[in-house]
């Protein structure tokens, strides 16, 4: 069953109280609580508790933690702190970064990097039985379908997966094969569109998105749907945002 949730990260300003209220108001299922502002590693137990009691009071489930750890440029020491947060949290799926370096000019010692820790990073988390996933984007090793794959099979291990979001959204059929190609790794999805500067109009590829939404419910997709960026990282932009994708679902049942 598709869910709708919201990446905290849209409303980076707002305090968590406020990211809460915005979600619930929308009817979202879950929040991807952001690792950077809102819920950083190391934060205040009490203070994740709190989070936490505030989301389950508003009927709102913590479904993943969205972390700024990059395997290529960070030590497995380091993720540490980040499976205790997202523990606390009580999110299943940790997401974190393959590295900034673009698929075709990684070196063989940053790809061997990248693997090592990335196996790490999984397995540490596995002892919390907690998932993760790595960011599908522009400009890192994860950038499209193929490259994607190609890394998860490199690691080789049974508790690393990848998120999917549209890279390039005026390339609807490359989008779509990269939905198709990653869907056996497939987590979440980041719901958004970006040109590699600037946030898009959900609406102006509404196309790609209800094919998009149909294929995912075709498949029994299980899993959420996060809005991330919009076009002016408005709650009333998320909310038509919300609405249209409601739609696409509803044409669907």
């Amino acid at each position: 069953m598709i869910r709708l949730g919201l990446c905290s990260v849209t409303f980076r300003k707002k305090s968590p109280e406020e990211v809460i209220e915005i979600a619930r108001s929308n009817g979202l299922d879950g929040i991807e609580w952001g690792g950077d502002i809102h819920v950083p590693p190391k934060t205040a137990p009490s203070r994740v508790r709190e989070i936490v009691d505030r989301c389950r009071a508003a009927g709102i489930t913590i479904p993943s933690y969205g972390s700024y750890f990059n395997v290529l440029d960070h030590n497995p020491e380091d993720f540490a702190p980040i499976v205790e947060t997202a523990s606390l949290l009580g999110a299943g799926v940790i997401r974190i970064w393959a590295g900034w370096v673009k698929a075709g000019e990684m070196t063989p010692a940053q790809f061997e990097k990248i693997v090592s820790t990335s196996r790490q990073a999984a397995q540490m988390a596995s002892g919390k039985k907690i998932k993760v996933a790595y960011e599908f984007h522009d400009n890192t090793p994860t950038e499209g379908g193929d490259n994607a794959i190609r890394l998860l099979q490199g690691v080789n291990h049974p508790n690393l997966y990848t998120y999917f979001q549209a890279v390039r959204p005026n390339d609807y059929q490359e989008t779509l094969r990269n939905l198709e190609k990653v869907y056996p790794k497939l987590l979440y999805i980041h719901v958004q569109n970006n040109d590699g500067e600037n946030s898009l109009p959900l609406v102006d590829f509404s196309d790609m998105w209800q094919e998009i939404v149909r294929r995912l419910i075709g498949r029994k997709y299980d899993g959420y749907l996060f809005f991330e960026f919009n076009v002016d990282n408005s709650p009333e932009q998320l909310a038509k945002d919300v609405d249209l994708i409601r739609g696409f679902m509803a044409r669907q049942s």
